[in-house]
């Protein structure tokens, strides 16, 4: 199995979550994708979730952010450029062979962090979480993606995002700034640029030759963008007194 990385070059969540669906092609029996994106200023929902419930919405873009929602599951997350999202891409089939977890704790090998897998959806760092992950797939290829906070403001993530208590009383904490940290709390010189040249050594990966298909990706675009997915399961009323 060889890796193939794309670094974006964009911070806007619609382009790189349009970015991240069309790579699915790329993906065969000889190929598995690592895409190394950013978002700026953004909270990406997970697919099942009310943006409402997660955070704190009209607050949230009155302050110049971007409210996003993932294919994939799992809960809501702040991005800014303190943070490294990643994808792996591969055949379904050959996921256990490109399992994320290996990726990341054997790139923070270089940085002298061991990193714990806490058997559910996060990867930590003593005791602390630096790192969550969900995946989906469309019956063939599969996408397993992640943060990696390195640098990001954490008090900006306390604020806007509102977990339910049960899952905050289920990791015995009291916000998401007590569960989660930094990186660079342990290791002052990593930077999100550190840790993706790390990632793109440790996987072996080269370069991304192929013409990507820029039709697809724009009518992905165009579908991330809508509110009609963002907003999916909200009323009607809501979402035109906040366009009001």
């Amino acid at each position: 199995m060889n890796y193939f990385y794309i670094i974006s070059d964009t911070t806007d969540p619609y382009w790189n979550l349009a970015m991240e669906e069309a790579l699915f092609e790329y993906a065969d029996e000889e190929t598995t994708i690592l895409f190394l994106w950013q978002n700026d200023h953004t909270i990406v929902i997970g697919r099942n979730q009310d943006a409402y419930i997660e955070c704190k919405v009209d607050q949230f873009l009155a302050d110049g952010g971007q409210l996003a929602r993932r294919r994939s599951g799992g809960g809501a997350v702040y991005h800014d450029l303190g943070n490294l999202n990643f994808s792996i891409i591969c055949l379904e089939a050959a996921a256990k062979k490109t399992e994320y977890q290996q990726l990341v704790a054997k790139t923070l090998e270089y940085f002298g962090l061991e990193v714990l897998f806490n058997g559910r959806n996060d990867l930590l760092v003593f005791d602390k979480k630096f790192s969550g992950n969900a995946f989906y797939t469309n019956g063939r290829i599969l996408c397993q993606h992640g943060t990696i906070l390195v640098n990001t403001d954490i008090k900006k993530m306390d604020c806007y995002l509102t977990p339910n208590e049960e899952k905050l009383n289920r990791n015995y904490v009291k916000s998401v700034a007590s569960r989660v940290v930094n990186l660079s709390s342990f290791s002052p010189e990593l930077t999100v640029e550190k840790i993706q040249q790390a990632m793109i050594y440790t996987a072996k990966a080269k370069v991304l030759q192929a013409k990507l298909d820029k039709k697809k990706v724009n009518t992905l675009l165009t579908f991330y963008k809508g509110e009609k997915w963002i907003f999916q399961g909200i009323s009607d009323q809501i979402i035109a007194a906040k366009n009001m």
